[in-house]
């Protein structure tokens, strides 16, 4: 191949190293060298840990002397424990006669096959022992420091299932890897002694036990590879079942960012095809007595609404989740927003209908703030329109994400002496939904196209980018 061939090569291999999802082509392939993003995952606090290497080379290090402590052999059993201020080390259960300030790190050393036992559970990478003394705690963070590619090994089956269709989990491998980069920038920027938590925290990790071939495939198909919008690595968040409809931002934390608003998701019914479980992600039921709902409210909020009579839906956003709710009682009425109303109910989500003992349901109609909600009797057919909320005689048809239908009869589910909550999604609703993932996957779409809706809602207008070059 001639110079001039090769430079015009090279020209367009670097033109494609990055894709709007517009194009349909989807993202570049990423380069063939390995990703080097080294991660810092809390994965335990404890007073003491037993350790061993289970392959590869290991070494002792000192990262406050910067000094060689020892070398480890796999042979070898260690327990650390935190001791006052300072770490001691027994090897085979003799105690070495220094203690250290640390943190001390049990490196892996070369590129081959480095695992380690910790407490039984088995990792890649090294360990870092932090002290927690400046928390006033004698106890020592466990660290796993390892490099993304394999840390995503350990996350993406736990995150979204290991028998997920292939796209849906490659979808959540570049998901995973957008959201543990992001955090590793932020955490590094304002000091954190770790990036990310091995629980819901952060991102469920189970090291080496949560790897599986299709897993490893999965993100070997899209090493290196991140969501950017408008040329920035997004947060890219997620949850379990929304229920039929993502939410935005702003009505959960308060963050308006055009990466995280609300988007149709009927494929969430996907769930219930597996039955079990699994069918609870989209569709549950929850029963609370009064006494109960009295009790928890007063402890949210510190007041005492005395005798609860009934709970109100006051607003509720686009999506269907309830943004405002009253706790009506005889010593007076109480208003819990957004979040709080999921830690009152302690309910999957906050996208839910109630009825109560009185055998009302709870009819929705458009506010200026979003849909207001208004109690109706059992027993009767309701239409909802510019007018207000008046009663239907004779057939009656509404569209659904299924078809057009008859209008289901609007009957009582409450039990006697409690407030029946019946409500759809699981998890905060924000994000791309996994199972939503899960069911687009299934009906043929790509990993590409699942993140394309999810985070930009379909628009296909280059804002949105897949790139294998971030921070490179």
């Amino acid at each position: 191949m001639s110079v001039n061939k090769r430079t015009a090569l090279a020209i367009l291999l670097a033109l494609f190293s990055v894709f709007s999802l517009s194009t349909g082509l989807g993202p570049a392939v990423a380069a063939d060298r390995e990703d080097r993003f080294e991660l810092r995952v809390l994965i335990d606090q404890r007073s003491s840990v037993d350790i061993r290497v289970l392959s590869g080379t290991y070494q002792w290090y000192d990262e406050d002397l910067k000094t060689q402590v020892e070398t480890v052999s796999p042979s070898d059993g260690w327990r650390a424990s935190a001791a006052g201020s300072t770490v001691r080390l027994e090897k085979n259960g003799r105690s070495l006669a220094k203690a250290y300030g640390g943190p001390l790190l049990l490196q892996a050393m070369g590129a081959g096959e480095n695992k380690i036992e910790v407490n039984g559970k088995k990792y890649r990478g090294s360990l870092r022992l932090y002290h927690l003394r400046s928390q006033g705690a004698n106890s020592m963070a466990l660290i796993n420091v390892i490099d993304v590619e394999s840390y995503l090994c350990g996350v993406v089956g736990q995150e979204i299932g290991m028998n997920a269709p292939e796209e849906a989990m490659k979808a959540q491998a570049v998901v995973s890897r957008t959201y543990a980069l992001q955090q590793r920038e932020r955490r590094r920027q304002t000091g954190e002694y770790y990036d990310l938590r091995a629980d819901q925290g952060s991102q469920v990790y189970k090291g080496v036990d949560g790897e599986q071939a299709n897993v490893l495939k999965a993100v070997d198909d899209t090493r290196g590879q991140v969501i950017t919008f408008d040329g920035t690595i997004i947060e890219a968040v997620f949850h379990s079942n929304s229920g039929g409809y993502t939410e935005d931002a702003r009505l959960v934390w308060n963050s308006d960012v055009p990466y995280l608003r609300g988007v149709p998701a009927p494929e969430d019914r996907y769930a219930e095809e597996w039955g079990g479980t699994a069918a609870l992600a989209y569709h549950w039921r929850k029963n609370l007595t009064p006494a109960e709902i009295a009790r928890k409210t007063q402890s949210l909020t510190g007041r005492d609404p005395g005798e609860v009579q009934r709970l109100r839906i006051v607003e509720t956003s686009r999506s269907g989740r309830v943004t405002r709710l009253e706790v009506v009682g005889t010593r007076g009425t109480i208003s819990i927003d957004r979040t709080k109303v999921r830690q009152l109910l302690d309910t999957p989500s906050t996208k839910f209908t109630l009825a109560d003992d009185s055998g009302n349901y709870v009819a929705l109609g458009y506010g200026a703030e979003g849909m207001k909600k208004n109690a109706l009797p059992a027993g009767g057919t309701y239409a909802i329109n510019s007018s207000g909320v008046a009663a239907v005689s004779g057939d009656f048809y509404v569209i659904t994400p299924d078809g057009i239908g008859p209008a289901p009869k609007a009957q009582s589910t409450t039990a006697a002496g409690t407030i029946v909550i019946d409500g759809y999604g699981y998890g905060h609703g924000v994000g791309m939904s996994q199972w939503g993932a899960m069911g687009l996957a299934r009906n043929g779409k790509r990993y590409t196209e699942i993140i394309e809706h999810y985070y930009n809602a379909d628009r296909r207008d280059g804002r949105l980018l897949i790139t294998s070059n971030w921070g490179k």
